[in-house]
């Protein structure tokens, strides 16, 4: 049985949904593409994240705001899922992550992912936004890129690591203001390679996308590697890796 499944692309400033059949011998086919929403209408450019939740599409346009904070702003769109604008919001730097917390229904956009981060959160309720709030410990050449929300921790993805002692991946204290995070997952951490089934070092060069699983484990991307990092029983003492 053929099954449709969504995915994103991004030419320039328009956003768009391709429609993926995908057979039982696991062939693609492109079935249908269309425009489901352009920045033109919300005079915004470079779409970035997208994020499902509270019955809406949400989606950050970067405006080519600097990574690190030095200059420019982002636009936050809520839309309907037909494509129509519910609301928008304006925030101060690039926003790369987005994410709706599903305990609270808050959006979490984590700003400038290359440095100087902070994260602002959207009240879709009250339409309001709170923040920016900024971490115990500033980088001007690391940064927070993504979120996952797992029971009752939140984790995230850390940027530009140069050695191996340096953390990919970071637990948050709950309610810390400013932000405190713990170090759960390093550069150069060794797992299981999942094609040979050796014990080896990680390539970890490029953390980027964090990513729940539906057995619980963490996904974390390393672009540059071409890499797919499993962090299983995160933040326990039977924390494992593969990858």
């Amino acid at each position: 049985m053929n099954k449709l499944f969504a995915k994103q692309i991004f030419p320039l400033g328009t956003l768009s949904i391709i429609l993926l059949a995908i057979s039982s011998a696991s062939a693609q086919t492109i079935r249908h593409v269309s425009t489901f929403a352009t920045g033109t209408a919300v005079n915004a450019t470079g779409p970035d994240s997208i994020a499902l939740g509270n019955n809406s599409i949400w989606v950050s346009y970067t405006n080519g705001a600097d990574s690190t904070g030095l200059n420019g702003s982002s636009t936050v769109v809520q839309y309907k899922f037909d494509g129509k604008v519910r609301q928008t919001y304006s925030i101060a730097g690039s926003v790369d992550g987005l994410k709706v917390d599903p305990k609270t229904g808050l959006v979490w956009a984590l700003q400038n992912q290359d440095g100087n981060s902070t994260l602002t959160l959207i009240d879709p309720k009250n339409k309001t936004t709170t923040g920016p709030f900024p971490y115990a410990v500033m980088s001007s050449t690391h940064g927070y890129d993504d979120v996952v929300f797992r029971f009752d921790k939140t984790f995230l993805s850390y940027t530009n690591p140069t050695g191996p002692t340096d953390p990919t991946i970071q637990l948050l204290e709950n309610g810390s203001n400013p932000l405190v995070v713990t170090p759960i997952l390093l550069m150069g951490a060794t797992g299981t390679n999942l094609a040979t089934g050796t014990i080896q070092p990680t390539s970890q060069n490029d953390p980027d996308s964090l990513k729940l699983a539906p057995n619980g484990d963490l996904i974390l991307t390393s672009g540059d590697d071409g890499q797919l990092i499993f962090v299983s029983k995160p933040g326990s003492h039977d924390q494992s890796v593969s990858f």
